[in-house]
């Protein structure tokens, strides 16, 4: 069981959630099994052949115990749609796993999000 001491966007009243290993590079947050809540995230290495990069700031590495990079994995929210390729990806609210202290959010990338692949899942 994860905390969520950085909201998640819409989910707001939720402060705990599971997460569900799917792949080395997809998982799904489980928010409320009883009411199937659920979404799926994709780790920001599977998007290696993308240059992206962001800061985050003090106030929320505070709050998620973040201390070091190896502490944390970032993922982003996967819109997955029917054919794959016209799947979407958040690219400027990723999620944020403390791994060592069970702490999830989200967090706002304040800075301007380069223009990506927008083939980023195939």
């Amino acid at each position: 069981m994860y905390k969520i001491p950085l909201p998640l966007l819409g989910f707001e009243e939720i402060k705990n959630l599971e997460i569900e290993k799917v792949d080395d590079y997809f998982s799904t947050l489980v928010l409320d099994r009883k009411n199937n809540i659920t979404f799926t995230i994709v780790n920001i290495s599977y998007l290696q052949h993308a240059a992206f990069d962001f800061s985050i700031d003090d106030k929320t590495l505070d709050i998620l115990h973040i201390r070091k990079r190896s502490d944390i994995d970032v993922y982003f929210c996967v819109v997955l749609q029917e054919p794959i390729d016209k799947s979407i990806v958040n690219l400027v609210a990723p999620i944020i796993i403390n791994k060592r202290h069970n702490l999830i959010g989200q967090y706002i990338i304040k800075e301007k999000i380069p223009r990506l692949f927008t083939n980023l899942l195939s």
